[in-house]
């Protein structure tokens, strides 16, 4: 009876002072917006569905898929393997010139120079996902420039079934909290089964939240240390090539950042920014400069604060959803 009264009053509490979950859900309903989700300093602040969303719907989080099996590849590899060469894994790049050297860093951080990959890694009824990865070509030298598309992560998902000698879905589902009882229908896969690690997972808003509690605790989930703290702080520094790209999420480092110009991600990705552009880039001056997030079109949304104890899931259908918009209702300025 105690714990009952204790979690009645703690949600009779205001949210923290700053943050406005009705306007933030009056912004994302008008936008598409079918779930949103907000947690702050130990309790959910905001629940809300929409437009058939649910507490138990699965929805496709496109490239939110790069950020949770950057997770998994973190407890799988460990801190030691970010500089060490994909090669090790991958034999047929042991004696060609450029994929040798290329790290498993630079491809979570999207500056393999691998060609994206769109077309062919993303053609209809492919049969053999991880052969068409590991043949696209080296356009530029490893860790020059940040070119974002599926062929990285269909190359680490390579990595990682040689690394596990099988399948990495039952380990993954095992491994990561969120995803435990996620069957394989919900992942896309390949005609031989081979899972998408760039796009294509479903899970729900409450799933999700737990994903992003992961994040926000640097690889804690409970008692149990899922990967070391040290990954995920690696993971919050961008790249020479982008400072608002870390290792599979992004980064608004750059809000205290004088000049600064506030990005939706979609529309910077669409942009084709050059690196100067980058370093210039951030999600909103109003949020933390701590804050990670990760993204999927359409405005498939995770947003994590360490200093404000904060996660924030949305999920929904394009309808012009942008993360500066968004940000600033949340933190209720009065700007329009």
């Amino acid at each position: 009876m105690r714990i009952g009264i204790a979690a009645l009053l703690l949600a009779l509490l205001p949210p923290t002072v700053g943050a406005d979950p009705v306007a933030a859900a009056r912004y994302s309903d008008h936008r598409g917006g079918r779930a949103l989700l907000i947690w702050q300093d130990g309790r959910i602040i905001h629940e809300s569905y929409r437009a058939g969303g649910g507490p138990g719907r699965r929805e496709n989080l496109f490239s939110i898929t790069k950020s949770v099996t950057t997770l998994g590849l973190f407890a799988a590899l460990g801190p030691a393997s970010l500089d060490t060469p994909a090669a090790r894994f991958l034999p047929e790049w042991k004696d060609l010139s450029g994929k040798s050297s290329l790290t498993i860093r630079q491809l979570l951080n999207q500056t393999s120079g691998l060609a994206p990959g769109y077309q062919p890694l993303y053609e209809a009824g492919l049969a053999d996902k991880p052969a068409a990865a590991l043949r696209l070509p080296l356009l530029t030298p490893p860790g020059r420039t940040f070119a974002y598309g599926p062929a990285n992560s269909e190359v680490l998902e390579v990595v990682l079934t040689r690394k596990l000698n099988g399948n990495p879905l039952p380990w993954l589902e095992k491994t990561l909290p969120g995803l435990d009882g996620t069957p394989a229908p919900f992942w896309r896969r390949d005609r031989r089964g081979h899972p998408y690690f760039s796009a294509g997972l479903h899970l729900s808003a409450r799933e999700l939240l737990t994903v992003g509690h992961l994040v926000r605790r640097r690889g804690w989930h409970g008692l149990r240390r899922v990967f070391p703290g040290s990954l995920m702080k690696q993971a919050e520094v961008g790249s020479d090539a982008n400072a608002m790209y870390g290792l599979g999420f992004w980064l608004n480092r750059n809000a205290a950042r004088p000049g600064l110009v506030e990005r939706d991600i979609e529309e910077a990705l669409a942009a084709g920014l050059s690196r100067r552009d980058w370093a210039r880039s951030g999600l909103s001056q109003l949020a933390p400069v701590d804050l990670v997030v990760m993204a999927g079109s359409g405005g498939q949304r995770v947003y994590v604060s360490h200093a404000q104890n904060l996660v924030i899931v949305r999920l929904g259908r394009s309808g012009g959803f942008r993360d500066p918009d968004f940000l600033r209702a949340f933190y209720s300025d009065p700007k329009p």
